[in-house]
């Protein structure tokens, strides 16, 4: 199943570049108020679930790199919505 209904495409991993399934992904933008303030706490409860610190470390340069795109894009910043979107049931 597909688990993300707005968006979709070819995701890739990093590290070996597989494709990552439909049914292992959603996609959060760097625009929506909302991750902006999520991903933090995605941040602590890994820190609580024991992931490794090459894990955090990770989140945290992209909470970094989040930050320094809505910095610079103060005028794309959005509360989330998904009117008009045509998404996938």
């Amino acid at each position: 199943m597909k688990l993300d209904a707005k968006f979709y495409g070819e995701i890739r991993k990093v590290k070996d570049d597989s494709i990552v399934p439909d049914d292992e992904y959603v996609v959060f933008l760097a625009k929506d108020n909302a991750f902006a303030d999520a991903i933090h706490y995605y941040r602590d409860r890994c820190v609580e679930l024991g992931a490794d610190q090459e894990h955090l470390d990770s989140v945290n340069r992209m909470i970094d790199r989040l930050n320094e795109w809505r910095d610079a894009n103060p005028d794309k910043l959005k509360v989330p919505d998904a009117k008009g979107e045509k998404l996938l049931a």
